[in-house]
């Protein structure tokens, strides 16, 4: 019988597996890629209300049922990490957003972009044929403005380090279940009174909103999901430059290698597409 799910997951893997195989030996300054899985029920249903903060095509909504839930409590995390390393812990699973069959065409087209994409600070882009043989809109296929490419690494992350630490600074913590009475609730920070509040994702959100008006292309950019070491599940924006992605936190200042962070990870978007994998 015919399986889209299935396939889908084959070709998200198999393109994995060629991310996973770039990274160098005892260092993997590219976060490798499991199987694909759904977005997040926060992510998602932000998609269906505002597409606009959500940063996606509509033609990318039919995607983001595809692939088995990934099992993680609410992203509320606003404490801060505590130092020790990552604890076990129980995991509430999300509800179904259901499965929504696609062209496996499409399907294809859209994962080896980007995959591709991500992957790519020097990995070859689609050709002009490639991007009229998809059925749908590719965002992350755009190249990226000048003004970002032309900076120095040095350059880069100063900025990096400016709109992490100002975003930090200009959001106070508030939970989901404070502001908007649910557990779980993605948005760009509330403003109250003059002052802006939010949780992990929120601040995400709005690093991932003032990086793209600075020229920060979005196909360098993703939204993850992680478990911190005090094992509160937890979102962040992640950043793909040329020497590996980095992770902009609002617990702590720095633009920070993958790597160093003592989180277990869990999920991450495919850059510019509904479609998410297991890490």
């Amino acid at each position: 019988m015919f399986n889209t799910r299935n396939i889908v997951i084959g070709i998200i893997s198999a393109a994995a597996m060629m991310t996973g195989a770039n990274a160098q030996a005892g260092s993997m300054p590219f976060q490798p890629r499991g199987e694909g899985v759904q977005a997040p029920m926060g992510f998602a249903e932000l998609c269906r209300r505002d597409t606009q903060t959500c940063g996606l095509p509509s033609s990318q909504l039919a995607l983001m049922g595809l692939g088995p839930r990934a099992s993680f409590a609410p992203t509320s995390s606003i404490g801060a990490v505590a130092p020790h390393h990552v604890a076990q812990t129980t995991e509430t699973a999300t509800e179904d957003d259901g499965l929504n069959l696609v062209s496996v065409n499409s399907l294809q087209a859209i994962v080896v972009a980007e995959v591709e994409d991500f992957v790519a600070a020097g990995a070859p882009s689609l050709t002009a044929s490639d991007a009229e043989a998809a059925p749908v809109q590719m965002a992350a296929a755009e190249p990226a403005p000048s003004a970002w490419s032309t900076r120095d690494q040095r350059d880069q992350m100063k900025l990096l380090n400016l709109v992490n630490q100002t975003v930090n600074r200009e959001v106070k913590k508030a939970s989901d279940l404070d502001l908007y009475g649910m557990p779980e609730y993605w948005s760009l920070p509330r403003l109250i009174d003059g002052k802006l509040y939010g949780d992990c994702e929120d601040y995400a959100l709005e690093k991932r909103r003032r990086l793209i008006a600075a020229g920060v292309p979005e196909a360098a950019m993703s939204l993850a999901v992680a478990v911190t070491a005090r094992g509160e599940s937890h979102a962040v924006l992640m950043i793909s430059l040329k020497s590996g992605d980095m992770v902009l936190d609002n617990l702590t200042p720095w633009a920070t290698p993958w790597e160093d962070l003592n989180y277990r990870w869990v999920q991450r978007q495919v850059p510019g597409t509904a479609l998410w994998t297991t890490v």
